[in-house]
């Protein structure tokens, strides 16, 4: 898998990093098959980065390579952006210190898309995105203090408010909303590129006992800060736990609430506050990756993979993944198989 990462103007550090972490963690990665090449893209040999970082890149016109992904991080000077108001080309002048280096920019990122590759785009990186009319009738997002600004430049582009992340698989376009949310991103673009096994392996070295996902909404209960300690908090997670380690039986919202002391009202409440998503949404997400583990790891049957990860029966299992994925049970695995199996190229 290889990974382009255009680096247009002067980038948040911590969108750049998140890519680094995600998809080049030796800890996760290492020996691995799947680990990723990750090419960073500018006008020149370095990149300023925030914070006083910078980072090596290759210079677009010496880029020769098809990636598989490309991701735009987010701009350090998001307020410049969002209040421009000048014309479309004339945005080129934000994006870097040359008119002629971003519209090559542009231009390579619309060829690459029309050439099957997938584009997913952080936070303020949105504008960089809706600059080359790729997310004209696409749904997308950004970062929180920009939407209504994404919105009024680019009217053509439908701004969804209250989402954390999109996905349009038709249109091959990932887009999210900023700070920790990249993360969530990323090993979403992990699950989907390379498995979820690492992408679950890689959440875990984190500590991301939940990653959001495109079934994420603002308004699901998510804290915009983490919840301070308390035994309600350590009971939802160690019950969390607990339905992880015994997917196959059949957890209700009606179970899940007898088993924590707490009446149906109340146990949807507490959970949606400390996980972000009502238990229902958790529920099946938990239940979707393990099936998709399952896909990847063995050659189980699709009815065992159902009762395995408590979706009954392989109709169910289809339904509800190829709704998830936009792909089969079947077609993900013969997907994830071939991946598997083509050469590695030497790099």
């Amino acid at each position: 898998m290889r990974i382009a990462v255009p680096l247009p103007g002067t980038m948040w550090a911590f969108d750049v990093i998140s890519i680094i972490q995600i998809f080049d963690d030796d800890s996760v990665m290492y020996g691995s098959s799947d680990r990723p090449v990750i090419d960073f893209i500018a006008n020149a040999s370095s990149k300023a980065l925030d914070h006083g970082m910078s980072i090596a890149t290759t210079a677009l016109r010496d880029y020769h390579e098809k990636p598989d992904l490309i991701i735009i991080p987010g701009f350090a000077n998001p307020h410049e952006i969002a209040t421009d108001r000048r014309t479309r080309d004339a945005k080129a002048r934000l994006f870097t210190a040359d008119p002629a280096d971003a519209l090559a920019i542009r231009d390579w990122l619309v060829a690459s898309h029309r050439e099957g590759v997938e584009i997913a785009a952080m936070c303020t990186g949105m504008f960089a995105l809706a600059w080359t009319g790729l997310l004209d009738g696409v749904e997308c997002t950004t970062h929180l203090p920009f939407l209504d600004d994404l919105a009024a430049q680019f009217p053509k582009a439908l701004v969804q408010k209250d989402r954390l992340l999109t996905h349009n698989a038709k249109q091959r376009i990932w887009t999210s909303a900023g700070g920790s949310i990249c993360l969530d991103l990323c090993i979403a673009l992990l699950a989907e590129h390379a498995g979820q096994s690492l992408a679950t392996a890689e959440a875990n070295m984190l500590m991301m006992h939940y990653p959001r996902s495109v079934a994420t909404r603002r308004s699901d209960g998510a804290p915009s800060v983490l919840p301070r300690p308390s035994r309600q908090s350590d009971e939802i997670i160690a019950l969390t736990r607990r339905v992880r380690e015994h997917l196959s039986y059949d957890w209700t919202l009606t179970t899940l609430a007898q088993t924590s002391h707490s009446s149906t009202r109340s146990f949807q409440r507490r959970f949606s506050e400390v996980m972000g998503v009502p238990p229902s949404t958790w529920l099946l997400t938990e239940r979707l990756n393990a099936a998709k583990e399952l896909l990847e790891l063995t050659d189980l049957p699709m009815q065992q993979i159902a009762l395995r990860t408590g979706l009954r029966n392989a109709d169910s299992l289809r339904k509800h993944f190829s709704a998830a994925f936009g792909v089969s049970p079947s077609r993900y695995r013969q997907d994830f198989l071939r991946t598997e199996l083509r050469p590695t190229e030497n790099v």
